[in-house]
């Protein structure tokens, strides 16, 4: 029975894009990249934001398991397994709307506390697991990661640009989060089909590293989503998982390494879709782990996808202003530009513009215990910003004459707008291009929603790196195409992984 998904309407019963055959592209063997595997990733990302799971059980999915920050649901009584009858759908239904509650918690006390969670490391991961049969014993496990979500303590692992092992430190910190609870997120009713007890992520995980794995996993995540993507891929590899067992594609997704490997990145079997409008993909570490896919905008993408937010002069101005940032220091350096010339306005200006920049991310009871404090939280945000800038680009203070220039520029912008409307045109210039898809049942299309189902043949093999000043040694820079050389893979080991691929595809 076909199933169409909310937002590209494809069938999510149909997951052929995902087992077809892998292709030698450049001397690396990679699987084949398609629209329809596109639209598909493009409906786990966005069910992650949502955890609502009804049509994909429709289509022939089970054993699902949600994880909200440090809470996992899984087992027996979240997926109804032994049919117990209407209490048992009652509560399978429960633990899936407990999980959706737990994603929208923004209430000022849970705020506090998740923020004072977040002093001892990151918490904030969610993620969906589920399973889809294959054939002939073989079984598909999906793993759709959130990105960051509305919450002000979902942000902080994002500023944690430390590096850790040459990785993103926030990211890998949810990602580890992620990764230590693969020994409990269970798979009750596959394990009754296979015979045995219990049957966990991390047993799935364990059979990937053989050739004749009975599993596969499929990836997918939207920004921070994808930088988790990223990292899960690239330790469960180095672990021993194999890469044909494997394939995940991401949205927006951040860069997360620090340093060159001993490997080629664009061999590892993960795609990222990226909007060449979209700041965050520009941001967090260096590197992506996988192969780019870069749409640059036209008028009328901006004008289906901005709609009259982009069409305003200040948009306009605030989308060029972004459009310049190459890393996450520069990022920083923006951002701290923005702070500094709103501090230069008339103070009675000051905490309204600060309502409209961070009402998105803090009640309005916090905002208002601020009211007559404006400075001191500008003051406070500027230090934190600083600070963000020096762990991003090592750097002990910004550059001043780089700093100034861009300050006078949003000074400019301010004075030509007001700033409401600079606020408002600032904060659309990061949303809109960065969006994943639009509201359930409507026309309208976010950024990435139209350029998987509409554009995605204008979509470009590029990869991306932040400036060469910025680089590690041995790190390529720039915006170019893939090489055709590689390190660390053999020509062999891609054919010998190439005639086991094929053997297990006839």
């Amino acid at each position: 029975m076909s199933v169409p998904g909310q937002f590209t309407g494809y069938d999510l019963s149909d997951i052929t894009p995902l087992c077809m055959p892998w292709e030698e592209v450049n001397g690396l063997l990679q699987p084949a990249f398609s629209r329809d595997m596109a639209m598909l990733s493009l409906e786990l990302a966005a069910t992650a934001y949502n955890m609502d799971t009804d049509l994909w059980q429709k289509a022939g999915w089970r054993d699902f398991s949600y994880q909200v920050d440090n809470k996992l649901l899984t087992g027996q009584a979240v997926n109804n397994t032994e049919g117990g009858g209407p209490v048992d759908e009652l509560m399978s239904e429960y633990y899936q709307q407990l999980a959706k509650m737990r994603l929208k918690r923004k209430n000022p006390i849970s705020q506090i506390m998740g923020t004072l969670r977040q002093r001892e490391g990151s918490d904030t991961c969610k993620a969906l697991v589920m399973l889809h049969p294959l054939w002939s014993g073989q079984y598909l496990a999906a793993v759709g990661f959130m990105g960051t979500g509305k919450r002000v303590y979902d942000w902080i692992s994002n500023f944690r640009v430390n590096r850790a092992n040459q990785m993103h430190d926030g990211f890998l910190q949810l990602t580890k989060q992620f990764e230590e609870n693969c020994e409990a997120i269970q798979f009750p009713e596959t394990a009754k089909d296979l015979g045995v007890d219990r049957l966990t992520f991390a047993d799935i995980l364990k059979e990937c590293r053989r050739p004749t794995s009975r599993f596969r996993i499929w990836m997918a995540g939207h920004s921070q989503g994808g930088a988790i993507m990223q990292l899960f891929a690239f330790l469960a590899i180095q672990r021993g998982v194999l890469r044909q067992n494997m394939i995940g594609v991401g949205f927006a997704s951040p860069s997360v390494l620090y340093h060159h490997p001993p490997c080629e990145l664009a061999a590892f079997p993960l795609f990222h879709i990226i909007n060449a409008d979209d700041v965050f993909p520009r941001t967090g570490a260096l590197l992506h782990f996988g192969r780019c896919r870069i749409y640059y905008p036209d008028e009328e993408m901006r004008t289906r996808c901005y709609g009259h937010k982009g069409e305003s002069e200040a948009f306009r101005a605030l989308l060029a202003v972004t459009r310049n940032v190459t890393d996450s220091g520069g990022a920083f350096l923006t951002v701290l530009a923005v702070l500094l010339a709103i501090q230069d306005t008339a103070h009675g200006e000051t905490l309204a513009a600060l309502n409209r920049l961070m009402g998105s991310f803090l009640p309005n009871r916090i905002l208002s215990a601020f009211s007559g404090r404006g400075d001191d939280l500008l003051r406070f945000l500027i230090r934190k910003v600083k600070q963000g800038y020096t762990l991003a680009s090592g750097n002990e203070t910004p550059p001043q004459q780089t700093l100034s220039a861009l300050q006078y520029r949003v000074s400019l912008l301010i004075k030509a707008y007001g700033s409401k409307t600079f606020s408002m045109a600032f904060l659309s210039a990061l949303a809109l291009p960065h969006k994943l898809c639009g509201p359930v049942g409507t026309n309208a299309l976010a950024s990435y929603q139209y350029i998987v189902t509409e554009r995605f043949g204008a979509l470009q093999p590029k990869t991306w790196c932040a400036p060469a000043s910025r680089m590690e040694p041995g790190v390529r820079s720039g915006i170019k195409h893939f090489p055709g050389r590689r390190a660390g893979l053999s020509r062999r080991t891609n054919r010998l992984a190439m005639q086991r691929q094929r053997r297990r595809n006839v």
